[in-house]
């Protein structure tokens, strides 16, 4: 189990065509690929910015998409992800 949830909070983001960077506030970053979550892989720049922090998620109103941290953490992918692992391969 997970402990210390409090300090796994989302505070800051960045996201590109292959990484979603989440970072925490106890300072740590978590990447993962963008491919994993396919409402975010086809958004625009734009819909990729737009993000509410929640106290254990991260909300994308413009694509309705929630992201956990601890899915991220534990690696787990969204259930309709493609599984190309290749980065740059956006169309």
């Amino acid at each position: 189990m997970i402990e210390h949830l409090d300090t796994m909070r989302p505070v800051d983001l960045l996201c590109d065509d292959d990484l979603l960077h989440v970072e925490l506030t106890d300072g740590r970053i978590v990447s993962v690929p963008v491919w994993w979550y396919p409402p975010l892989k086809e958004a625009l720049p734009a819909e990729r910015n737009n993000v509410e922090f929640m106290p254990d998620s991260i909300h994308w109103p413009d694509i309705d998409l929630d992201v956990t941290v601890v899915s991220m953490l534990l690696g787990r992918k969204a259930s309709d992800a493609s599984g190309n692992m290749q980065m740059g391969t956006r169309q």
